[in-house]
C-alpha cells in the first residue's frame, strides 16, 4: 500500500521500520459518560466484527476491519474484582451468591464510574492511516463520551505507542533526550489539565535524569543505560513511560526494580502519556497531539540540533526555574518548528 500524507495528521521523519513496513502506533483513549457495553456497541457499529464480552469490566471487539479494539475499566482492582475478596472472607459474601456479587458490584462500578475511566485501546494503527479512527471518535462523541474537562475529578488522557524506527540503543537515546528537551513545551502546549498534573500517573522527569542523559560524553551500553533510568525512574507513571520498551528489548528481569510491575506489559514502542483526552469537545481527534509528538522525532533526528540544544540546556544549571519555562521555551521556538 503507498504511503499517504494525510492533512490533520503529520508524518514521521522516518516513517517506516527497520525492516521497510510502515510503522504503526496504538491508541489508549480514557473516557467516562458511557457504559462499558454501549462504548463496545459504538466501536461495532461504526468497524464493524464482533463483541466479546469477558466480564462486566472488560470486553472487546474483534475483527473489525482495523483489528481488536479493547475496551475495560481502567483499574486493575475493578477488574480481578478485589472489592469482594474482603466480604468473602469475613463471611458476608458466599461465592457462590452471584446474585449478591452482582448488586455489590453495581452499585462499585456506579461509583467508579465517576473517577475511573473507560478505556479504549486500539489496535496498531500504520501512522499513515490514523485518521481512520476519526469517524469512531465523532460516535463515541455522539454517544455522550466525556473526557478531561467534564468533571473536576477526571484525569483521563489520551495514550500514543509509537513503533521505533529502529530497535538500537543510539535510537532510543536520541528519543530519550529529544523528549527531555521538549518535556516542558509538551507540557505547556497540550494544556494538560489541572487534574492530570497534580496526578500520580505524569510526573515530570527528575533533574537529576536529565544531567546524566544529556552531556554529549554520555555514550552507555544497554545496561548502563537501563541502570541510569531505572535509578531515577523505576515507575510507569512518566510522561513518557519507556518500561514497556525497555523490557520488549532487554527482558523482564529488570522489572524488579519497577514500581506497580504487574502493571507493565513488553512493547517495542514508546508509551506517550502526557496529553487529555478532550473526546467531547467538538472534532476533537488525536491529530494535534500526534504532530507534537512528531517534533520529539524530528529532533531525534537531526543530531547537530540535538547536540546544540543538550549544550544549551546544560548551560542553565543556576536558572532552571526561570529558563524551563518560558525562556527556554522561546529558545525551542528559535531554532525549531513547533506547531500550536
Amino acid at each position: 500500500m503507498a504511503m499517504r500524507e494525510r492533512s490533520a495528521y503529520r508524518l514521521p521523519p522516518r516513517p517506516y521500520n527497520a525492516h521497510g513496513v510502515m510503522r504503526r502506533v496504538g491508541l489508549e483513549v480514557e473516557l467516562g459518560g458511557l457504559s462499558l457495553e454501549c462504548t463496545l456497541e459504538v466501536i461495532h457499529a461504526v468497524l464493524g466484527g464482533s463483541i466479546e464480552l469477558t466480564s462486566r469490566t472488560v470486553g472487546r471487539v474483534v475483527d473489525t476491519r482495523l483489528g481488536k479494539f479493547q475496551v475495560e475499566f481502567d483499574h486493575s482492582l475493578l477488574q480481578k474484582r478485589s472489592y469482594l475478596r474482603p466480604l468473602e472472607r469475613i463471611g458476608w459474601l458466599d461465592r457462590e451468591d452471584d446474585e449478591a456479587a452482582q448488586r455489590i458490584e453495581d452499585s462499585v462500578l456506579r461509583v467508579a464510574s465517576e473517577i475511573v475511566p473507560i478505556e479504549v485501546v486500539t489496535p496498531p494503527i500504520r501512522c499513515d492511516e490514523l485518521d481512520e479512527l476519526d469517524e469512531l471518535w465523532e460516535a463515541l462523541r455522539s454517544a455522550g463520551a466525556q473526557g478531561t474537562y467534564d468533571s473536576p475529578l477526571f484525569a483521563f488522557g489520551l495514550h500514543l505507542n509509537p513503533e521505533l524506527p529502529a530497535r538500537d540503543l543510539p535510537t532510543v537515546l536520541a528519543f530519550t533526550r529529544a523528549f527531555l528537551l521538549l518535556e516542558e513545551w509538551l507540557m505547556s502546549a497540550s494544556h494538560v489539565a489541572l487534574t492530570r498534573r497534580i496526578s500520580p500517573f505524569i510526573r515530570s522527569f527528575p533533574e537529576a535524569y536529565r544531567r546524566v542523559v544529556l552531556p554529549p560524553d554520555y555514550a552507555p551500553n544497554a545496561a548502563q543505560f537501563v541502570d541510569d533510568y531505572l535509578t531515577h525512574s523505576p515507575t510507569r507513571n512518566r510522561t513518557l513511560d519507556l518500561l514497556p520498551l525497555l523490557v520488549d528489548l532487554y527482558g523482564p528481569a529488570l522489572l524488579s526494580r519497577v514500581d506497580e510491575a504487574s502493571l507493565v506489559k513488553g512493547r517495542p514502542t514508546f508509551h506517550y502519556r502526557l496529553p487529555n483526552c478532550e473526546i467531547a469537545s467538538a472534532g476533537w481527534t488525536p491529530a494535534r497531539d500526534w504532530n507534537r509528538w512528531l517534533v520529539v522525532e524530528r529532533l531525534a533526528n537531526d543530531s547537530e540540533q540535538l547536540s546544540t540544544l543538550s549544550g544549551r540546556y546544560l548551560e542553565t544549571q543556576d536558572l532552571l526555574a526561570r529558563l524551563q519555562g518560558q525562556g527556554w521555551t522561546e529558545l525551542l521556538r528559535e531554532r525549531l518548528d513547533l506547531p500550536a
